[in-house]
């Protein structure tokens, strides 16, 4: 995350790191102060809850300068009609609503993040039906909602116990 932005040089510093750390650098130090400064552990004074309040402060400026832009390609039906897609890009997470009548070179941002853009593409009929892979809700599902099948076990002895 090398920068030469003088206000994410102060962010950094504020969290007692050098120009080039990277975002899990900060988070991670952001952390290491927030349970060191916290009013529960330390006693709150003037200096400590000024520390804290600045170390908030670092870490909201860079999770919000960390911008990250992708490409993303949609049928033409789905430009007409409109969908909601869910990607996950280099660790990064997002739900991005594309709207009807979208057109190609139109940008959007993620539900909540705004500096997660995505570029829209509109493929073309035989691009879209080479490119066919499981996008959107269902694969959300997938990957973060879904339970494993010992988490589902569980459900259905606690189900079964309960119905006795």
């Amino acid at each position: 995350m090398e920068s030469t932005d003088p206000e994410k040089l102060r962010a950094l510093d504020a969290l007692g790191l050098g120009p080039d750390a990277s975002m899990a650098d900060a988070k991670a130090a952001f952390r290491s102060r927030a349970k060191r400064l916290h009013p529960d552990h330390t006693p709150a004074t003037t200096e400590t809850l000024s520390q804290l309040a600045l170390a908030v402060k670092a870490i909201r400026y860079l999770e919000t300068s960390d911008r990250l832009e992708i490409t993303l390609t949609v049928t033409a039906a789905e430009a007409q009609s409109g969908v909601s897609r869910t990607v996950t890009h280099k660790g990064r997470s997002g739900v991005f609503r594309i709207l009807p009548k979208t057109v190609s070179g139109m940008r959007v941002s993620a539900i909540g993040d705004p500096a997660f853009m995505a570029n829209i593409r509109v493929a073309t009929q035989s691009q879209s039906q080479s490119n066919r892979s499981e996008f959107g809700l269902n694969a959300f599902i997938d990957e973060f909602v879904k339970g494993s099948p010992a988490s589902r076990l569980a459900g259905w002895l606690r189900k079964a116990r309960s119905a006795a």
